[in-house]
Protein backbone atom coordinates (compact mmCIF):
# COMPACT_ATOMS: atom_id res chain seq x y z
CA UNK A 1 0.00 0.00 0.00
CA UNK A 2 1.69 3.23 -0.91
CA UNK A 3 1.65 5.65 1.91
CA UNK A 4 0.30 8.86 -0.30
CA UNK A 5 -2.81 7.10 -0.87
CA UNK A 6 -6.11 7.75 1.65
CA UNK A 7 -6.74 4.69 4.20
CA UNK A 8 -9.58 2.47 3.11
CA UNK A 9 -12.49 2.62 4.52
CA UNK A 10 -11.66 -0.94 6.70
CA UNK A 11 -8.85 0.61 8.52
CA UNK A 12 -10.70 3.89 9.51
CA UNK A 13 -13.57 1.84 10.74
CA UNK A 14 -10.93 -0.52 12.93
CA UNK A 15 -9.85 2.48 14.08
CA UNK A 16 -12.56 4.21 15.12
CA UNK A 17 -13.36 1.08 16.86
CA UNK A 18 -10.71 0.58 18.69
CA UNK A 19 -9.22 3.93 19.85
CA UNK A 20 -11.34 7.50 19.19
CA UNK A 21 -8.60 9.29 20.01
CA UNK A 22 -6.05 7.26 17.06
CA UNK A 23 -5.63 10.84 14.68
CA UNK A 24 -4.45 12.56 17.59
CA UNK A 25 -1.90 9.84 19.48
CA UNK A 26 -0.64 9.08 16.04
CA UNK A 27 -0.61 12.75 14.88
CA UNK A 28 1.34 13.24 18.03
CA UNK A 29 4.11 11.01 16.94
CA UNK A 30 4.78 12.04 13.89
CA UNK A 31 5.24 15.26 15.55
CA UNK A 32 7.57 13.87 18.27
CA UNK A 33 8.98 12.12 15.11
CA UNK A 34 10.05 15.55 12.91
CA UNK A 35 11.27 16.86 16.32
CA UNK A 36 13.35 13.86 17.16
CA UNK A 37 15.10 14.47 13.77
CA UNK A 38 15.69 18.14 14.30
CA UNK A 39 17.51 17.30 17.41
CA UNK A 40 19.16 14.31 16.59
CA UNK A 41 21.24 16.70 13.98
CA UNK A 42 21.59 19.87 16.36
CA UNK A 43 23.11 17.22 18.99
CA UNK A 44 24.93 15.40 16.39
CA UNK A 45 26.67 18.71 15.14
CA UNK A 46 27.08 19.91 18.78
CA UNK A 47 29.07 17.19 20.34
CA UNK A 48 30.96 16.85 16.99
CA UNK A 49 32.23 20.44 16.82
CA UNK A 50 32.94 20.56 20.74
CA UNK A 51 35.05 17.65 20.33
CA UNK A 52 36.80 18.83 17.43
CA UNK A 53 37.48 22.38 18.70
CA UNK A 54 37.85 21.79 22.29
CA UNK A 55 38.67 18.14 22.73
CA UNK A 56 37.72 15.77 25.02
CA UNK A 57 34.81 13.47 25.25
CA UNK A 58 31.27 15.68 25.39
CA UNK A 59 29.04 13.43 26.69
CA UNK A 60 26.81 15.77 27.62
CA UNK A 61 25.54 16.74 23.97
CA UNK A 62 25.90 13.06 23.69
CA UNK A 63 23.62 11.28 26.34
CA UNK A 64 20.43 13.35 24.52
CA UNK A 65 20.77 11.21 21.55
CA UNK A 66 20.06 7.95 23.47
CA UNK A 67 16.06 8.69 23.71
CA UNK A 68 15.99 11.28 20.82
CA UNK A 69 16.85 8.21 18.07
CA UNK A 70 14.66 5.71 20.55
CA UNK A 71 11.85 8.21 19.68
CA UNK A 72 13.02 8.50 15.68
CA UNK A 73 12.66 4.40 15.52
CA UNK A 74 9.68 3.65 16.85
CA UNK A 75 7.56 6.38 16.57
CA UNK A 76 6.94 6.08 12.62
CA UNK A 77 7.02 2.15 13.28
CA UNK A 78 4.00 2.41 15.54
CA UNK A 79 2.10 4.86 12.26
CA UNK A 80 3.64 2.09 9.91
CA UNK A 81 2.49 -0.45 11.57
CA UNK A 82 -1.21 0.80 12.73
CA UNK A 83 -2.05 2.51 9.46
CA UNK A 84 -0.16 0.05 6.62
CA UNK A 85 0.65 -2.90 8.21
CA UNK A 86 -2.21 -3.87 11.09
CA UNK A 87 -4.56 -2.51 9.09
CA UNK A 88 -6.34 -0.68 11.62
CA UNK A 89 -5.22 -3.42 14.38
CA UNK A 90 -4.54 -1.91 17.70
CA UNK A 91 -0.89 -2.61 18.80
CA UNK A 92 -1.12 -3.77 22.80
CA UNK A 93 -0.92 -0.51 25.30
CA UNK A 94 1.79 -2.30 27.01
CA UNK A 95 4.75 -2.10 24.57
CA UNK A 96 3.52 1.62 23.98
CA UNK A 97 4.02 1.84 28.10
CA UNK A 98 7.38 0.65 28.41
CA UNK A 99 8.94 2.21 25.13
CA UNK A 100 7.13 5.95 25.93
CA UNK A 101 8.06 5.20 29.71
CA UNK A 102 11.57 4.74 28.53
CA UNK A 103 12.20 7.39 25.96
CA UNK A 104 10.79 10.46 28.70
CA UNK A 105 12.69 8.80 31.61
CA UNK A 106 16.18 8.93 29.54
CA UNK A 107 15.39 12.49 28.49
CA UNK A 108 15.04 14.10 32.07
CA UNK A 109 18.28 13.47 32.70
CA UNK A 110 19.32 14.29 29.00
CA UNK A 111 18.02 17.69 29.67
CA UNK A 112 19.20 18.07 32.88
CA UNK A 113 23.17 17.43 31.84
CA UNK A 114 22.52 19.02 28.53
CA UNK A 115 21.12 22.16 30.25
CA UNK A 116 23.55 21.85 33.36
CA UNK A 117 26.77 22.37 31.40
CA UNK A 118 25.96 23.77 28.24
CA UNK A 119 28.56 26.26 25.90
CA UNK A 120 26.03 29.11 26.61
CA UNK A 121 27.28 29.08 30.36
CA UNK A 122 30.23 30.77 29.07
CA UNK A 123 28.90 33.36 27.40
CA UNK A 124 30.46 37.07 28.83
CA UNK A 125 30.27 40.50 27.82
CA UNK A 126 33.11 42.20 26.23
CA UNK A 127 35.57 44.11 27.67
CA UNK A 128 36.90 47.28 25.90
CA UNK A 129 40.05 49.25 26.70
CA UNK A 130 40.02 52.67 26.67
CA UNK A 131 40.81 53.08 23.25
CA UNK A 132 38.11 50.74 22.10
CA UNK A 133 40.33 47.67 21.36
CA UNK A 134 39.63 44.25 22.75
CA UNK A 135 42.17 42.24 23.95
CA UNK A 136 41.37 38.88 23.37
CA UNK A 137 43.02 37.88 27.04
CA UNK A 138 42.00 36.14 30.26
CA UNK A 139 38.80 38.64 30.71
CA UNK A 140 37.89 38.62 26.85
CA UNK A 141 38.51 34.70 25.83
CA UNK A 142 34.54 34.04 26.21
CA UNK A 143 33.21 36.60 24.66
CA UNK A 144 31.60 36.70 21.51
CA UNK A 145 34.27 38.75 19.77
CA UNK A 146 37.06 36.68 20.78
CA UNK A 147 35.05 32.77 20.66
CA UNK A 148 32.44 33.36 18.62
CA UNK A 149 32.02 29.71 18.15
CA UNK A 150 30.52 29.25 21.47
CA UNK A 151 28.14 31.45 20.77
CA UNK A 152 27.10 29.31 17.88
CA UNK A 153 27.32 26.33 20.14
CA UNK A 154 25.11 27.70 22.65
CA UNK A 155 22.21 28.68 20.60
CA UNK A 156 22.27 25.27 18.93
CA UNK A 157 22.19 23.41 22.20
CA UNK A 158 19.62 25.65 23.24
CA UNK A 159 17.51 24.83 20.43
CA UNK A 160 17.93 20.79 20.52
CA UNK A 161 17.30 20.75 24.32
CA UNK A 162 13.85 22.83 23.62
CA UNK A 163 13.10 20.40 20.87
CA UNK A 164 14.10 17.48 23.43
CA UNK A 165 11.97 18.62 26.09
CA UNK A 166 9.31 19.08 23.41
CA UNK A 167 9.39 15.13 22.94
CA UNK A 168 9.50 14.59 26.40
CA UNK A 169 6.21 16.15 27.23
CA UNK A 170 5.03 14.36 24.01
CA UNK A 171 5.86 10.79 25.00
CA UNK A 172 4.92 11.33 28.99
CA UNK A 173 1.35 12.32 27.67
CA UNK A 174 1.61 9.32 25.64
CA UNK A 175 2.74 7.55 28.14
CA UNK A 176 -0.36 8.42 30.44
CA UNK A 177 -2.65 7.46 27.52
CA UNK A 178 -0.95 3.98 27.17
CA UNK A 179 -1.38 3.37 30.70
CA UNK A 180 -5.16 4.81 30.23
CA UNK A 181 -5.15 1.96 27.73
CA UNK A 182 -3.69 -0.83 29.42
CA UNK A 183 -5.85 -0.66 32.78
CA UNK A 184 -9.01 -0.72 30.15
CA UNK A 185 -7.73 -3.30 28.67
CA UNK A 186 -7.25 -5.30 31.58
CA UNK A 187 -10.66 -4.38 33.11
CA UNK A 188 -12.09 -6.10 30.34
CA UNK A 189 -10.21 -9.27 30.37
CA UNK A 190 -10.99 -9.37 34.03
CA UNK A 191 -14.55 -8.60 33.25
CA UNK A 192 -14.90 -11.50 30.38
CA UNK A 193 -13.24 -14.19 32.99
CA UNK A 194 -15.55 -12.78 35.46
CA UNK A 195 -18.67 -13.08 33.19
CA UNK A 196 -17.55 -16.67 32.69
CA UNK A 197 -16.88 -17.70 36.33
CA UNK A 198 -20.24 -16.50 37.05
CA UNK A 199 -21.74 -18.80 33.69
CA UNK A 200 -20.25 -21.94 35.40
CA UNK A 201 -21.24 -21.69 38.47
CA UNK A 202 -25.13 -20.79 37.78
CA UNK A 203 -25.08 -23.56 35.60
CA UNK A 204 -22.78 -26.53 36.74
CA UNK A 205 -23.48 -25.69 40.34
CA UNK A 206 -20.26 -25.69 41.22
CA UNK A 207 -16.62 -23.78 41.04
CA UNK A 208 -14.81 -23.15 37.66
CA UNK A 209 -11.84 -25.54 39.30
CA UNK A 210 -14.00 -28.37 40.55
CA UNK A 211 -16.06 -28.36 36.54
CA UNK A 212 -12.66 -28.52 35.31
CA UNK A 213 -11.18 -31.46 37.37
CA UNK A 214 -14.47 -33.53 36.44
CA UNK A 215 -14.22 -33.13 32.75
CA UNK A 216 -13.18 -36.33 30.65
CA UNK A 217 -9.31 -36.02 29.68
CA UNK A 218 -9.09 -35.47 25.86
CA UNK A 219 -9.21 -38.63 23.69
CA UNK A 220 -5.38 -39.78 22.80
CA UNK A 221 -5.62 -42.29 19.91
CA UNK A 222 -3.46 -45.21 20.52
CA UNK A 223 -0.51 -46.01 18.65
CA UNK A 224 -1.07 -48.25 15.91
CA UNK A 225 1.64 -51.20 15.55
CA UNK A 226 2.45 -53.23 12.30
CA UNK A 227 2.50 -56.53 11.78
CA UNK A 228 6.60 -55.84 11.36
CA UNK A 229 6.77 -54.79 14.59
CA UNK A 230 5.85 -57.84 16.31
CA UNK A 231 8.69 -60.04 17.30
CA UNK A 232 8.07 -63.74 15.39
CA UNK A 233 9.04 -65.26 18.49
CA UNK A 234 6.14 -63.82 20.53
CA UNK A 235 3.76 -64.36 17.94
CA UNK A 236 1.53 -67.01 19.70
CA UNK A 237 -0.27 -68.03 16.39
CA UNK A 238 2.80 -68.84 14.30
CA UNK A 239 3.57 -72.32 12.80
CA UNK A 240 5.93 -74.15 14.77
CA UNK A 241 7.50 -75.75 12.42
CA UNK A 242 7.59 -72.87 10.11
CA UNK A 243 11.78 -71.94 9.39
CA UNK A 244 12.42 -74.18 11.29
CA UNK A 245 16.06 -75.03 10.37
CA UNK A 246 17.09 -78.28 8.79
CA UNK A 247 16.67 -81.74 10.51
CA UNK A 248 19.88 -83.17 13.10
CA UNK A 249 20.79 -85.66 10.16
CA UNK A 250 20.57 -82.06 7.99
CA UNK A 251 19.00 -83.78 5.16
CA UNK A 252 16.39 -80.97 3.91
CA UNK A 253 13.98 -83.49 1.98
CA UNK A 254 13.12 -85.28 5.26
CA UNK A 255 12.04 -82.02 6.22
CA UNK A 256 9.86 -81.53 3.50
CA UNK A 257 8.21 -85.05 3.72
CA UNK A 258 7.68 -84.35 7.86
CA UNK A 259 5.55 -80.82 6.67
CA UNK A 260 4.09 -83.04 3.98
CA UNK A 261 2.63 -85.18 6.80
CA UNK A 262 1.57 -82.71 9.30
CA UNK A 263 -0.78 -80.84 7.03
CA UNK A 264 -2.26 -84.14 5.01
Amino acid sequence: MSLSRPLPAETRRRLNENDRRWPFKLGMRAVATLFAFIAMILFAVTTSESKKNYGGNDWVDGMPLAPVLLALFYDPLVIFLTLYQRHGRPIHPGWHVGVDLFVWALAVPSVVFSVGDGWFWYWQPVLLEFDGIIPCDEWNFWSYQCNPLIYTLGKMEIAANVFLALILFIHFTLFVFACIATHKWRKANKKVTATERRNIESTYHRSPEEHKELQLPDYTPRAEVSRSDVDHDENPFKDPGHNAGPSEDGNSWKDVERDALKYS
